[in-house]
């Protein structure tokens, strides 16, 4: 009995869905001009604000770090008997990993960039540019706090307090809408650095410029400690060569002196034999070192970065801009959408009262 109750007071509760979702359908369906209206000027909006939105440029330029292999192994020990350490030092740089892209994005990285020239006549930088295409510098100079501002590349990077806040300003709307970095497969250790702006030019020459000044203190960085290596053992060799040679002549100023000295002065040969001494420990000990000037050359060459370009935008830049059939359509059903949200509500909203 209770069985029967409950199976016919569920089929009641979906007879009264049913002729519910019936309700609202007629009703809606006597709406369809307001619901029509609504869709036809949301998709108007939508096809305005594709219309009106401008072109964007897009540059991208991806890359590879070849990483040099420390290779010294025992050769480079040869150079430790004069204090010298040639060998490759481990540990994570500023390219290991993940550190890449978050280098590539850093401030003062990108504002290094901003501040190279925009044209060939250096008159005009890339931040100068970025900010006339935003438009930025018609408020600036409607501003009377502010005024025309010209960037210039700043020898000691230290710019006066209110360049540097709109400096700050183009730095950071860079870096969080036209700048992006990222890995296209996460396995790979292939680099893309994709810039999107509303000019041509300035997203090309911010890629590339970008890349190479990454890319620059990256491999300076690597090579500057062995640098110095070769420099001290440059300048080592090239005392030793010098001493060597004053050696070699007192050497035979001293055979020379030793043919007509009296052969019954037993201390005679004694200044020969330690100039020639003296001599053969500068040739030795200057053998050693340019060897090892050689060794430590070889290794910054094995362990120098190699930058390899694998993929680089060339003119004309792909264009972005919003397609207007796809803003119609969605302007359009977002609008319908939200009239019938309102007018179910509006319906709720009576039956409550």
């Amino acid at each position: 009995m209770e069985e029967s109750l409950q199976n016919s007071s569920d089929e009641i509760s979906i007879k009264e869905l049913i002729q519910k979702m019936k309700s609202l359908w007629k009703f809606l369906f006597s709406k369809w001009l307001v619901i029509s209206l609504f869709g036809i000027l949301g998709a108007a909006i939508g096809f305005g604000y594709a219309f009106l939105q401008p072109i964007k440029y897009t540059s991208k330029l991806s890359f590879v770090v070849e990483d040099g292999k420390s290779g010294g192994g025992g050769l480079a020990s040869l150079a430790g008997q004069f204090g010298f350490d040639l060998g490759g030092g481990g540990g994570g740089g500023v390219f290991s990993g993940d550190n890449i892209l978050l280098f590539l994005k850093s401030e003062g990285l990108v504002r290094e960039t901003l501040l190279t020239s925009y044209d060939e006549l250096g008159k005009m930088t890339l931040a100068d540019r970025y900010a006339e295409v935003a438009k930025l510098k018609e408020g600036w100079e409607k501003n009377p706090k502010v005024g025309v501002v010209e960037f210039s590349p700043f020898v000691a990077k230290v710019m006066p307090r209110e360049e540097d806040s709109l400096m700050q300003t183009l730095v950071s709307s860079v870096i969080k809408t036209d700048l992006s970095v990222a890995k296209p497969d996460k396995k790979a250790s292939f680099i893309e650095v994709k810039v999107v702006t509303l000019d041509e030019m300035f997203s090309k020459l911010f890629a590339e410029r970008l890349v190479k000044i990454a890319t620059d203190r990256y491999i300076e960085s690597k090579t500057k400690t062995k640098a110095l290596n070769i420099a001290k053992l440059q300048y080592k060799a090239d005392s030793l060569a010098a001493l060597l040679n004053n050696k070699t002549y007192a050497a035979a100023a001293s055979q020379q002196s030793l043919v007509d000295a009296n052969p019954a002065l037993r201390t005679a040969p004694i200044a020969s034999e330690i100039t020639s001494r003296e001599k053969t420990m500068a040739a030795t000990i200057f053998a050693e070192v340019v060897k090892n000037l050689e060794i430590s050359k070889t290794i910054l060459n094995q362990e120098t970065p190699v930058i390899q370009m694998v993929d680089q935008s060339t003119f004309p830049l792909p264009k972005e801009r919003v397609g207007k059939l796809k803003s119609l359509i969605l302007g359009g059903l977002l609008a319908g959408f939200f009239i019938i949200l309102y007018l179910l509500a509006q319906k709720w909203l009576r039956t409550q009262l």
